[in-house]
C-alpha cells in the first residue's frame, strides 16, 4: 500500500512539473476558510483568463517546482495554499486574484513569480494595477505614431500656406490682367 501511495505521489509530481514547465507567472495564495462555492467561482473567473488554480500539498508542490521557472516559490509553500498559474497574461492573473482577495477576507496573496523572479505580496498587487497588454500596446502605437502625425500636420500647414500664397499671386495677376 505504501509503495502504491509513493508511486501515485511521484506520478502527481511528474504531472505537475510538466504543467509548470511553460508557466510565465504564478501566484501563491492562502485559501484557508474559503468555501468550495467561492473557490469554484474563482476558478471559473481564472479559466476565462487562461489561468489554472490548483490546491496542492506543500511537499508535492515543492518537489514539482524544482527545475521550473516557479522554483523561487519553493520556500513559500507553508500552510493551506493554492497556486494560480498561467503561460498567458500575468496581469489578468494578478487582477482576478487581487479582486477576489479584496472581496474575501480569508483569502490572501502570499507571493508570486514572474518569468522566474520571486515577487512579494506588494509586487503582485502592483502587477495587478498594471494596464493590460492590449492597453500598453495601444499606448505604444500612439506614442510611435505621434511624431509622424505631428510631422504630417506641420507639413500640411506649410503646404496650405503655399497654396494660399499661390492663390493670392493668381488673383493679383488676374487683377492686373496678366
Amino acid at each position: 500500500m505504501a509503495g502504491q501511495n509513493k508511486a501515485l505521489k511521484e506520478t502527481e509530481v511528474f504531472e505537475l512539473s510538466k504543467q509548470f514547465a511553460n508557466v510565465q507567472a504564478a501566484v501563491l495564495t492562502n485559501c484557508s476558510g474559503i468555501t468550495v462555492e467561492k473557490i469554484t467561482t474563482l476558478r471559473a473567473k481564472l479559466r476565462q483568463n487562461q489561468v489554472a488554480l490548483k490546491v496542492i500539498k506543500n511537499t508535492l508542490a515543492s518537489r514539482a517546482v524544482e527545475g521550473t521557472s516557479l522554483e523561487p516559490l519553493k520556500g513559500e509553500f507553508k500552510g493551506p495554499t493554492a497556486l494560480a498559474f498561467t503561460d498567458g497574461d500575468p496581469v489578468s492573473l494578478a487582477k482576478v486574484l487581487l479582486e477576489f482577495a479584496q472581496q474575501n477576507e480569508a483569502f490572501s496573496i502570499k507571493a508570486g513569480v514572474l518569468n522566474g523572479v520571486l515577487m512579494n505580496t506588494k509586487q503582485v498587487k502592483d502587477l495587478a494595477t498594471t494596464p493590460s497588454r492590449e492597453v500598453l500596446l495601444s499606448r505604444m502605437v500612439g506614442s510611435l505614431q505621434s511624431p509622424y502625425a505631428g510631422l504630417v500636420y506641420g507639413l500640411s500647414g506649410i503646404l496650405r500656406k503655399l497654396v494660399y500664397a499661390l492663390e493670392a499671386v493668381r488673383r493679383q495677376k488676374e487683377e492686373k490682367g496678366l
